[in-house]
């Protein structure tokens, strides 16, 4: 067959319509434009451009012809491996093409890119057939047709062609190796993507590529900001005004690492906004990545975002986008984040960088020459704090992003005695943290002395027209807001937990903001999830022993616009421990700083004590890695494990099972659409489903599941729905204990 002949990819518009023809010539020569484009910002495009080439060179094979052919015409999924009754492995044979061309060492390091480009990125050796090391030595059909062609396009490389940046002097690490593979890895996945769909798909590839340019977005946030002027002229907005002007002042300054030092309160988020574009713009830098440690908060950011920007600048990226905010343009380029401003979350952004999947990974390439923006920068889980430093380590030092990380409690990442592996080179934003600290302190912080039982708790919260009580678990939140609501109106009581639905919690929070506003009664029992960036104000907040970045974050709902002369926050130590973990030992460190700095607990003196002495603890108790990822990413060339590190690497370490709840009208229309749809469950009733979900332990649902409470629809695990109004309760969402004397008339559907 000659070369102009052979197929990459079929399609037909009609049933009997003629058939489109996609060649694999065209194919390769455009995804190895892309790719190389899209390595250039980082110094990689010859590499990109030859793992391009050779990517789909098993395609040329008679047997992969035979079925795009087909038994009767062409088959349009004929190149995805795996799908149909006939599979034939194309992916292998590109990968021994480099190795034979380019040698063992050069050629292997890219072959991990064409031999995963489907499957993943598999590892480099183990005893399963889908390891690299055997997929070299594979068996495979004659692609000798396109070989000639592809061995023009394949040429000689350097050493110095494997180093990322602009100093191609410098040695390679092991860690920088298996990252540049991932970068590599990104453009082929993404530019052969981006040209297969262009030929399947031309309607939606014809969405990409229409976001607002980076420089105009400046112009509306100098707009925004204008308008902010204009409305109310507090000392505290006049504050996040000179913060803001700090932040555009800093901006002049060399991409590298950065510090946000923002009290809770100062605006920090269009502080940050105001840097990162400004700072893109001097540097030419693509774009710019907000990440965030919950999405129970990314919806507030991406809306401040979109009201600023408009639709066409913002992509959302997180498990629970909600589905009447997921356009066309913000679904597509959540898939390679090709837009301006990405909001996304910690778990999104970290383990895609240790993912081996292909939809995972076709992204990455666009974080490079990003300004990454980390909000409470403080909240990276401790267990695995060295690895998610080294990938923004990476990203400043060899792939020409900036970082900025944001936190009102500065200074945490910062690499110290005790953490070892932090970053350096750090430049702070404000001029005076401390002096900007005192000029924000609108709390005192009271320690109460005794333990303080739940029915103790509930009788001090009584006494207060508009109160909050943050503790350390859900249990002591539902227990103690009972307590309370017997105690006072039930009317003017809020429970928040993750045992509420996201559509519940969210219509709590609404019914709260409402009445801190007219100046009712209101009184909320939560657990820590208010903290993270939750916009609430109440005059008197009591906190469980924690942290002290928590009991900041805490202090941060307190008196927050400052129209009190000045807020209480009560610490108090409750009957139980904390939970084991984290959380015990991150209280365990707080308790000693309160007792070490009575007069100022949240100072920047403080905190820096705080973090010496949490920090210390986990470098004892497993070096800041504790599943050794490091260790993996520093394997050899020819042995990275890259299936075994995306097991390994995952920053929810709890086991969970989601449970649908029918809550609300909505809720009960959205059961009802799920027993109709009789297997098949569209995008928009999965995204849906995702605001009535509550994520249950292992044993919770284990024991719910044997009491016949839950009833999973479609038979395999995926959407598991509540079937008893008893369970769940209208103020503390899902009640999981005795199921076994539930009412039978209360199972429902």
């Amino acid at each position: 067959m000659a070369v102009d002949e052979i197929l990459a990819h079929v399609k037909q518009d009609t049933q009997s319509g003629p058939w489109d023809l996609h060649y694999l010539k065209d194919h390769l020569s455009e995804t190895a434009r892309l790719a190389g484009e899209f390595a250039g910002s980082f110094g990689l495009k010859k590499l990109a451009q030859i793992i391009a080439y050779a990517h789909d060179a098993g395609k040329a094979s008679p047997e992969f012809q035979a079925r795009i052919a087909g038994v009767s015409g062409y088959d349009p999924e004929a190149h995805l491996e795996g799908k149909g009754n006939i599979v034939v492995d194309h992916s292998t044979a590109g990968a021994q093409l480099l190795v034979k061309r380019l040698g063992l060492s050069a050629g292997l390091v890219l072959a991990y890119s064409v031999a995963g480009h489907h499957g993943g990125l598999p590892n480099g050796k183990d005893e399963h057939d889908s390891s690299l090391s055997r997929r070299l030595n594979k068996k495979i059909p004659d692609f000798s047709a396109i070989e000639p062609y592809l061995l023009d396009h394949i040429h000689r490389v350097h050493p110095q062609d494997f180093i990322p940046g602009d100093d191609k002097t410098r040695k390679i690490s092991c860690f920088s190796m298996h990252f540049m593979i991932r970068m590599l890895f990104s453009t082929l996945t993404d530019a052969d993507f981006l040209n297969t769909e262009k030929f399947m798909s031309p309607e939606e590839s014809s969405v990409r590529n229409n976001a607002i340019p980076l420089s105009a977005l400046l112009t509306s946030l100098e707009l925004y900001r204008q308008r902010l002027d204009q409305k109310e002229q507090s000392e505290i907005n006049k504050k996040r005004r000179q913060i803001q002007r700090w932040c555009l002042d800093a901006a002049a300054g060399p991409p590298g690492l950065y510090s946000l030092t923002v009290p809770t309160g100062g605006g920090k988020t269009v502080s940050s906004l105001a840097f990162a574009l400004e700072h893109a713009r001097r540097h030419g830098l693509k774009r710019v990545i907000y990440v965030i440690p919950y999405t129970s908060i990314i919806t507030q950011n991406a809306g401040i975002f979109r009201d600023i920007f408009g639709d066409g600048a913002v992509t959302e990226h997180h498990s629970n986008m909600e589905p009447d905010r997921e356009t066309t343009f913000n679904r597509l380029s959540s898939q390679n984040w090709d837009s301006p401003i990405i909001v996304t979350t910690n778990v999104q952004f970290f383990e895609s960088f240790y993912s081996n999947r292909s939809s995972e990974c076709r992204k990455l390439h666009n974080v490079a020459k990003s300004v990454l923006i980390f909000d409470e920068a403080q909240m990276l889980p401790p267990s695995l704090l060295n690895p998610c430093l080294q990938v923004i380590r990476e990203l400043t030092d060899h792939y020409g992003c900036s970082a900025v990380l944001c936190t009102a409690t500065q200074p945490t990442l910062n690499q110290s005695p005790v953490l070892k592996q932090g970053l350096s080179g750090i430049h702070e934003i404000i001029p005076e943290p401390q002096s900007l600290y005192r000029s924000f302190q609108r709390v005192r912080v009271e320690q109460l002395e005794v333990r303080v039982s739940q029915e103790q708790l509930s009788e001090y919260l009584a006494q207060h027209e508009q109160v909050l009580a943050i503790v350390n678990t859900r249990k002591d939140a539902r227990l103690i807001w009972e307590s309370l609501a017997e105690k006072t109106d039930i009317a003017h009581c809020y429970h928040l937990s993750t045992m509420m639905c996201p559509a519940h919690r969210n219509e709590t929070l609404v019914n709260i903001r409402d009445r801190l506003k007219l100046g009712l009664p209101c009184r909320v029992v939560s657990t820590q999830l208010v903290e993270a960036g939750v916009d609430i104000d109440f005059p008197v907040v009591y906190r469980a022993i924690a942290g002290i970045d928590s009991i900041a974050q805490a202090a941060g709902r307190c008196n927050r616009e400052g129209r009190r002369a000045c807020g209480t926050v009560y610490v108090f130590r409750g009957e139980s421990l904390p939970p084991a973990g984290h959380l015990r030992q991150s209280a365990e460190s707080g308790e000693r700083i309160l007792d070490r700095y009575k007069a100022d607990p949240l100072g920047l003196d403080a905190v820096m004590a705080y973090f010496h002495d949490f920090f210390w603890k986990q470098e004892k108790v497993h070096q800041m890695d504790r599943k050794g990822i490091l260790d993996l990413c520093a394997r050899r060339y020819d042995a990275i494990p890259f299936r075994q590190i995306a097991h390994e690497f995952s920053l929810i370490d709890a086991v969970t099972r989601n449970v649908i709840v029918a809550y609300g009208k909505e809720g009960k229309i959205l059961a009802t659409e799920l027993y109709k749809c009789q297997g098949f469950v569209t995008r928009e009733l999965r995204k849906r489903t995702q605001r009535f979900i509550v994520p249950l332990r292992e044993r919770v649902f284990i024991e719910l599941l044997k009491n016949g409470v839950l009833e999973d629809l479609l038979g395999d695990g995926q959407y598991i729905m509540l079937i008893s109004n008893d369970l769940y309760d209208k103020h503390v969402g899902l009640k999981t204990e005795n199921p076994v004397f539930l009412e039978t008339e209360s199972l429902i559907l």
